[in-house]
């Protein structure tokens, strides 16, 4: 008898992901057994993450007055970008791995679409379905509900 192919249905944000994997005996999810991945500097103040005020600067004018300067990138959205990146590397490890074999990705818009960009060739060849909601705070049986009409489309589990 052949080898059941592994989904695994990724649920993220900018600052976190769980790993699920399809229940087939209780009709639902259970966890992969993957800890979450979670950024703790995402929901950090600002000036936590950057090392000092921003510097001063003459006026165009000469007037002599002294302005202070705007931050060139907002330090949440590197954060962000930065998580993205990890996670990308990570699915791609376990892609060599061979934990999953398909891929389901949940994630907001914004995050889905970096993420999107990302996520290697080998990667983006075992993703079957991305779903653009934000349910990182849902429950097990929440995230079925939402989840259970993407999931049980044929294309979600062609490859299990």
């Amino acid at each position: 008898m052949a080898k059941q192919k592994t989904l695994w249905i990724v649920v993220a944000d900018g600052a976190r992901a769980r790993f699920f994997t399809l229940d087939r005996e209780h009709a639902g999810l259970a966890s992969a057994g993957i800890p979450d991945l979670v950024s703790a500097d995402v929901h950090g103040h600002s000036r936590d993450l950057k090392s000092d005020k921003p510097g001063r600067s003459f006026g165009s004018a000469r007037s002599g007055t002294r302005h202070s300067l705007e931050p060139r990138h907002d330090y949440h959205k590197s954060e962000k970008h930065k998580f993205s990146s990890d996670l990308a590397q990570m699915l791609e490890g376990a892609r060599r791995k061979r934990q999953f074999d398909a891929l389901v990705l949940v994630a907001p818009r914004r995050s889905l679409g970096e993420l999107r960009g990302l996520l290697s060739a080998g990667v983006k060849a075992a993703l079957r379905e991305e779903v653009a909601k934000d349910l990182t705070k849902h429950t097990l049986a929440g995230l079925w509900r939402q989840l259970s009409p993407v999931l049980e489309r044929p294309r979600a589990i062609a490859g299990t």
